[in-house]
């Protein structure tokens, strides 16, 4: 009795020992995590880190992941600029009540309900530049014009821009592009203070969607390399000019002979929409002098 006992012994403190030298320590487990929601580019330039503050499932980290691989490919390959990208990028994953922001070394993403957030966009901002050092001494218009370009080409999102533009032409609600390029009013649009928030989000959204019609128009007449030209630049009714050949007023009458000339929404389509009549009473009670020439 006292061998098996002993043997019995034996065995329970050899499995004791097998099973701490399985435990891995927290630390590593921790680290373990992290890894898995680390991506590095495959140029190996950019690692970005995703810090998932919502508790998204694996499976949404995961395809977060894949899409950053594409959409960093997707960008650094459209237009170049001087910009040189931050080696690491944070991405925080938070709720659909915050905002979406694209810095040098920080995305913030903004994850609604209905599975989307603005991916491309804000990669768009993190790996292009934005004014001299993310700040707004360059204005917004090419930026975020450009950005919502990306995300309409190459994201999951569909933005019906050209719909939505000929929707405020037949509304006489069109935001005349002197005003959305002009240092001295485009905080007004692009950066709205109103305290009305659904007015605010409006006009913001209202704001980027001129300024990606034309954008797109611009690249689409024109080609990538001239747009590469004008993108966040200082001054840009001079450098439209001076790349186009052809004065803002000039561009502008173009564009909307463009817009004029698309098919608007159907009925069937508006009614479709989830929030294009609420949108259509919110743009009603906008300042009229936001439309003014």
């Amino acid at each position: 009795m006292f061998k098996i006992r002993g043997l019995s012994l034996i065995f329970l403190c050899l499995l004791a020992a097998c099973s701490q030298e399985n435990v891995v320590p927290k630390e590593q487990l921790q680290e373990e995590i992290m890894d898995e929601n680390i991506v590095v580019t495959a140029d190996g330039k950019v690692t970005f880190k995703i810090m998932n503050n919502i508790d998204a499932p694996k499976e949404t980290v995961d395809t977060i992941k894949d899409e950053i691989q594409k959409a960093y490919d997707d960008i650094m390959q459209s237009i170049h600029t001087s910009y040189v990208p931050s080696e690491q990028i944070t991405v925080f994953l938070n709720g659909e009540n915050t905002e979406s922001w694209g810095l040098a070394s920080r995305i913030e993403l903004a994850i609604r309900q209905d599975g989307y957030y603005p991916l491309v966009h804000e990669m768009t901002h993190s790996l292009l530049g934005y004014g001299g050092d993310f700040n707004t001494n360059h204005g917004y218009f090419t930026q975020e014009g450009f950005a919502v370009y990306m995300d309409e080409q190459f994201s999951k999102s569909e933005y019906e821009i050209e719909k939505y533009m000929k929707y405020f032409m037949d509304s006489d609600k069109l935001i005349p592009i002197s005003k959305l390029i002009d240092p001295n009013q485009d905080d007004a649009y692009f950066r709205p203070n109103l305290t009305k928030l659904n007015e605010l989000n409006t006009l913001r959204w209202m704001s980027y969607t001129h300024a990606a019609s034309l954008v797109k128009y611009l690249i689409n007449t024109y080609g990538l390399e001239k747009f590469e030209d004008i993108y966040d630049k200082k001054d840009l009714a001079n450098k439209i000019e001076e790349v186009y050949g052809k004065g803002v007023h000039e561009i502008e009458m173009d564009w909307l002979t463009f817009i004029h000339n698309q098919k608007g929404f159907t009925y069937e389509e508006k009614f479709k929409l989830p929030d294009f009549y609420d949108k259509n009473t919110i743009i009603l009670q906008l300042d009229p002098t936001y439309f003014e020439k």
